[in-house]
């Protein structure tokens, strides 16, 4: 079957952004899909990974030079996430987990001993890292955590549990959300770093419905003793750390759902050229053929939605509700378009060991990570003066 021969024409990219795809693309494709294979098999991430991007200068590469970073711009970042999803979902979660959630808040907030401690290791991938902050009682509604700190002489004693926390069963370090005061006041959170190595940090890996290359765990703090030293910047400013990380978080986790929606679409676009019946390949047929045309506009609807909020937060301009809108396209293109990809390979979209299947089972967590879909709609809601 025909298809255009580069499905990101026409989307604005600069040369050294179609450089970069083009080189990174090759770079999953020979380095870690392989990888990515044998991860998903046996369920864990593959911490290896960390070596091949450092190796061949693929690490952070949407941070400045002068951090240890590869010196992109965001859209380097968009880039990244949505070809290192298209070797694996799971893999693709860690390394956001870490380098965004982790380490962009260290880089923010920290101190220079906390940024010699944490995020300057962790932007070598030597160090692994978390971020803390769902509890069995608290997701969506971050003011709601329990988790708490508790002043101890110079000290600060974590008790509380976290859970779905990416990375929380390999982290070498977290960046722990608790309560520093009572109520639901913006200023009763407070972020603080610990090192897992101390004691006091248990973890139990939980088992998915799909990104199997990615380590979720339930993790639970018992009476975890941290200094002063290990705040994020001041006591109570937890709550605008979170939300000045969310926006960035939300474009580049955007390309993660991005990701799943191109791949599943390219899966089902050749296998249609492939597979006959009744004489003639099955994308001849208009019932396949009108399927395929609508997944292909909203794989470029997406990607240029989300290209649209990463130019305007580049370009210092407010951008929330962009950010939202592009999370929200791209979570509900990847969970589309990997359903009807499937239905479309027929018997064969059902058998374990087609990428499909894969792809398939790894989709819904597009709706859930960075804020769910209906936290979103409730972003965009707001921004249009409705709620």
């Amino acid at each position: 079957m025909s298809t255009q021969s580069d499905p990101y024409v026409d989307f604005g990219l600069a040369p050294e952004h179609v450089a970069f795809r083009d080189q990174f693309a090759r770079f999953v494709k020979d380095k870690l899909t392989p990888i990515a294979g044998k991860a998903e098999a046996e369920g864990r991430f593959p911490t290896e990974v960390y070596d091949e991007l450092r190796s061949h200068g693929y690490l952070a590469v949407n941070y400045p030079e002068e951090v240890g970073g590869g010196g992109g711009d965001l859209i380097t970042g968009c880039i990244f996430y949505e070809e290192l999803t298209r070797a694996s979902a799971g893999i693709s979660a860690g390394v956001f987990a870490h380098q965004h959630l982790a380490v962009g808040p260290i880089l923010k907030f920290g101190s220079d001993a906390q940024k010699a401690e944490f995020s300057d290791p962790g932007l070598r991938g030597e160090r692994i890292g978390a971020f803390a902050l769902t509890e069995p009682d608290a997701g969506s509604d971050i003011r709601g955590i329990r988790t708490h700190a508790r002043k101890d002489g110079d000290d600060w004693v974590i008790n509380g549990s976290k859970i779905y926390i990416t990375n929380g069963g390999i982290a070498d370090f977290m960046l722990v959300a608790a309560r520093t005061d009572q109520g639901r006041a913006s200023d009763a959170i407070t972020l603080f770093l610990v090192n897992v190595a101390d004691g006091g940090v248990s973890t139990t890996e939980l088992d998915k419905v799909g990104n199997d290359s990615s380590s979720t765990a339930l993790v639970s703090f018992d009476d975890v003793r941290v200094s002063s030293a290990a705040i994020l910047g001041e006591i109570g400013n937890g709550l605008g750390q979170l939300k000045a990380t969310l926006t960035e978080g939300r474009i580049l986790v955007a390309n993660r759902g991005l990701g799943i929606g191109q791949e599943a679409y390219e899966c089902i676009l050749n296998y249609a050229g492939e597979r006959r019946a009744f004489d003639q390949t099955i994308g001849k047929f208009q019932g396949v053929a009108f399927k395929i045309a609508a997944m292909a506009a909203r794989v470029d609807a997406s990607r240029l939605m989300i290209y649209r909020a990463a130019r305007l937060k580049m370009d210092g301009q407010d951008c929330v509700r962009e950010a939202s809108m592009a999370k929200l396209l791209a979570s509900e293109l990847a969970v589309e378009t990997a359903t009807s990809s499937l239905l479309l390979h027929g018997g064969a979209g059902y058998m374990e060991g087609m990428k499909i299947a894969r792809l398939f089972r790894d989709a819904p967590e597009a709706w859930i990570g960075e804020g769910t879909n209906e936290i979103q709609l409730l972003v965009i809601s707001k921004t249009l003066g409705l709620l």
